[in-house]
């Protein structure tokens, strides 16, 4: 575990409150525990932090990302502690998980709002979308993603696959594209979103 978390960058920590993710700093690793440092959280949000409690650990490595839970040992204002785990998930890129975003919404920045008709999935890879124009698969266009928790990303899309359909007795077209000038936090956060989507979904059927 060691020899992987020191290999891993963009590492983000998210709490029971998952508004109060944030950056982590790796500062040491050894057998027992895991100290480093909320390097992004506000004052407010280092109370959501509670010692005994379990968070979710993400970060990127060469083979896609890591994810892991483990438990808060101690906290020092942002220096925090945490319990070393072998019990972990590497996640490829090809894995990436595609939800609904039924918890928030996409904004094309250099097209008519009402040109986006109705995102079918997204994923930490990129998005798939109904539009009342076929884009140029060429442009990177300026996208803002609104995800629940007034957590906002912003980045490019680049369409990788047009098909010609009809949507309400009209022309459209399903849009197929990858994220460009995404941050790797960004996609962590994108990663993360998967997760709980899936996992309310379970939630349901049971």
């Amino acid at each position: 575990m060691k020899e992987l978390l020191q290999a891993t960058k963009d590492l983000k920590i998210i709490p029971n409150n998952f508004k109060s993710s944030c950056a982590l700093k790796l500062l040491s690793v050894n057998d027992n525990e895991i100290k480093a440092e909320l390097i992004t959280s506000e004052e407010s949000e280092l109370n959501d932090y509670i010692p005994q409690e379990n968070v979710e650990i993400f970060g990127v490595n060469n083979v896609g990302l890591i994810y892991f839970e483990t438990k808060i040992l101690a906290k020092n204002e942002k220096n925090i502690t945490l319990a070393t785990t072998n019990d972990y998930s590497l996640i490829q890129r090809r894995e990436y998980s595609r939800v609904g975003l039924n918890q928030g919404s996409v904004i094309f920045k250099d097209i008519a709002p009402e040109c986006l008709i109705k995102v079918e999935d997204i994923s930490a890879g990129g998005l798939k979308f109904i539009c009342a124009t076929p884009l140029e698969t060429d442009i990177h266009y300026p996208i803002q993603i609104n995800l629940s928790g007034n957590m906002k990303i912003d980045c490019c899309l680049l369409p990788i696959r047009i098909l010609e359909t009809e949507y309400n007795n009209k022309k459209a077209y399903i849009i197929s594209g990858k994220f460009t000038n995404l941050e790797n936090v960004d996609r962590i956060v994108l990663v993360q979103y998967a997760f709980k989507i899936k996992m309310e979904d379970q939630n349901k059927e049971d």
